[in-house]
């Protein structure tokens, strides 16, 4: 098997009487490994979120993050401990599921590959879109702080370059942060245009996006997953139509679960059909609390941008 590919390995045999043939233990796991890689790598939310596969369904914290450390003292001095009390936040990881089927008239018909290929892709799509979803409704509503745009970026006299500049601004005074940390920009497809049409900055012609990356860390992500009952609002003055943040599992993580207890592929024969090929996984976000003002679930290390779009 070292020296076969992984189109050969994957190769689906009815020979056996099943779509998966010999070793369909193995092809089942691969196929799971395949579609959560996949999901995670194209979505826009675990490019700015720390990833973790866990061995558990719900976690607690409790914020230790206010520490005391005294100086100078006495040398047979020793101070009293740092009391972290019983103020604590958790998250929950939460059931999903994708399913396609192996039809008998495709595998007798030898488009197996194929049919399997592109069964598998859109799972993996509608996963990756879930995912985004999920983890960009969590990072709007664990946002600690908020900046009004000057306009719509869209109209005469808005100013993107102030009003981005204006949020990272809140982030470094009011967050725990050191000041480096690289920051993520989320924007709505839509504002793709304005951040990337170029002008005339101190007698260089670049864009937006290209003059923010020569001045401070930042990675800009376009998302499709707004409007009205999407993850980033977008309705206008007043509504989110941006997330500033600063990257990374401090912020906010995504955990998916990998522990014993549940089957997370099954194959079952649906009698005249074919066979039904289903895929569970438990996920979930949290936005980490840091004690840095911000109120209960959120942080300040993530701020929204308000009426941009």
């Amino acid at each position: 098997m070292a020296n076969e590919t992984l189109e050969q390995i994957l190769n689906v045999s009815a020979s056996v009487g099943t779509p998966f043939g010999k070793g369909d233990a193995v092809l089942e796991q691969t196929l799971r490994d395949f579609i959560q890689l996949q999901s995670t790598t194209i979505a826009v939310g675990t490019q700015v979120v720390g990833v973790r596969t866990v061995g558990w369904l719900s976690f607690t914290w409790y914020t230790g993050a206010n520490g005391t450390f005294s100086y100078p003292l006495d040398d047979n001095a020793v101070v009293d401990p740092t009391k972290i009390g019983t103020k604590n936040y958790s998250v929950k990881l939460e059931k999903g599921q994708g399913r396609c089927v192996f039809l008998d008239s495709t595998l007798l018909r030898g488009d197996t590959w194929e049919n399997m290929n592109r069964q598998q892709l859109a799972i993996i799509s509608a996963r990756a879109d879930l995912i985004d979803n999920h983890i960009l409704t969590k990072l709007v509503a664990g946002a600690g702080q908020a900046q009004t745009a000057t306009a719509l970026w869209s109209a005469s006299g808005a100013d993107p370059e102030a009003d981005i500049l204006n949020a990272m601004d809140k982030i470094f005074k009011n967050a725990r942060v050191s000041g480096n940390e690289r920051l993520a920009l989320i924007l709505p497809a839509e504002l793709r245009a304005d951040m990337m049409n170029t002008r005339l900055y101190t007698n260089v012609l670049m864009s937006l996006q290209e003059r923010l990356n020569s001045m401070v860390q930042l990675d800009v992500y376009y998302t499709r997953d707004y409007g009205t009952g999407n993850a980033i609002p977008a309705g206008g003055a007043g509504t989110v139509g941006a997330i500033l943040m600063v990257k990374g599992a401090e912020t906010a993580e995504f955990f998916t679960y990998n522990g014993d207890g549940y089957q997370e592929t099954e194959l079952t024969r649906i009698e005249g059909v074919g066979y039904s090929w289903l895929l569970t996984s438990y996920m979930g976000t949290v936005i980490h609390e840091h004690q840095d003002g911000a109120s209960a679930g959120t942080n300040n290390r993530i701020c929204t941008i308000t009426g941009c779009l």
